[in-house]
Order: structure tokens, then C-alpha cells, then sequence
């Protein structure tokens, strides 16, 4: 994976289209507005998942919320190594789950095989 990196929501809205990211890390609060902003402005359009990064990410209340806008997860900022490397493996494990569950064949009633994907 290959980071890049923005100061604000309006920036990294314009750099979505070109970056195309897998993950995106936000903290919770930027100059320009919060995690929901962005998670509110990409909606369904990519299909990157937001990690919320927040100093009261222990908090039940926060991390609820998050996940409910729509979040991956939330980690406490700053964050530790393992919990980003955690985030990024978590990530790449659901998506292989994901692909693997489009590509399986079905079985029918009468035992033919049938795509996933039509």
C-alpha cells in the first residue's frame, strides 16, 4: 500500500478520483470539518473504507456512531502500529472474502451449477 496523505475533507475529496484508495484513515476532527463529512460527501461512490482515528475511541458511544455512519472501524489516535497493520489485514481479508463469494458457483435445486455473479 502506498499512503497519501491530506491536511483536510476538501483535500482529500479531490484527491479520491485519482487515488482510488482501499483504506482511508481520518481523525475524527480536521480544519475544514470531521470524519462524517468525508464518510457523508464519498457515500457509496468508492469503495474504500473509512478508519476513524480518534482520541476517545474507547468510548462506546463514538465507536457505535461511527460504525453506524458507515466507518470500517475506529482506533485511538495517536494509533499505534500493530493497530493499523490490524485495520490494513482485516481490509484485505474481507475483500478476498468478498471476491471469493462473487467468483462461487451455486448449486440449485436440481444441481446445476450457477454463477454467483449473474
Amino acid at each position: 500500500m502506498e499512503p497519501v496523505c491530506s491536511s483536510g475533507i476538501q483535500e482529500a475529496l479531490s484527491l479520491l478520483p485519482q487515488t482510488s484508495p482501499f483504506l482511508i484513515f481520518c481523525e475524527e476532527s480536521l480544519p475544514d470539518g470531521t470524519y462524517k463529512d468525508l464518510l457523508r460527501d464519498i457515500g457509496k461512490s468508492i469503495k474504500a473504507r473509512l478508519v476513524v482515528m480518534s482520541p476517545n475511541a474507547e468510548r462506546d458511544e463514538n465507536y457505535n456512531e461511527a460504525i453506524a455512519l458507515g466507518a470500517f472501524d475506529m482506533i485511538a489516535s495517536p494509533s499505534r502500529r500493530s493497530d493499523v497493520q490490524w485495520i490494513a489485514i482485516r481490509a484485505m481479508h474481507e475483500d478476498a472474502r468478498r471476491t471469493a463469494s462473487k467468483r462461487r458457483p451455486r448449486m440449485t435445486p436440481h444441481n446445476e451449477e450457477v454463477n454467483a455473479t449473474t
